[in-house]
């Protein structure tokens, strides 16, 4: 057995989130994709910058499929006051745009 990992096996979608406190709340900086499999992560993340004002930075977010849009809209529920920011990546935005998420969660496309 070797040590080294298949160079064509399947490797989970790499997700991470930033906590950046700012004098005015917190930022949570997400890259990656975000799905079944990372939202945890974000979860995670968001009860640990709860109950300060919070933006969840969408810009560097590769991906997005109904989970993380999910959890996104379960955020606005839990935290009131969330924001998100941009600019949005094109799969992410189409998403977004798509289920009209943009019209109902407060967006900042800086």
């Amino acid at each position: 057995m070797s040590a080294e990992p298949d160079p064509g096996a399947f490797r989970p979608p790499r997700f991470d989130v930033q906590i950046e406190d700012e004098p005015n709340g917190i930022t949570l900086h997400v890259s990656g994709e975000l799905d079944l499999v990372s939202e945890p992560q974000l979860n995670q993340a968001l009860e640990q910058a709860s109950p300060r004002p919070t933006t969840i930075d969408l810009s560097e977010l590769a991906f997005m499929d109904s989970t993380g849009l999910r959890s996104l809209l379960g955020a606005a529920r839990t935290y009131p006051g969330l924001k998100l920011r941009g600019p949005l990546q094109p799969p992410v935005q189409r998403l977004l745009e798509l289920t009209q998420t943009l019209a109902i969660l407060p967006f900042n496309d800086a």
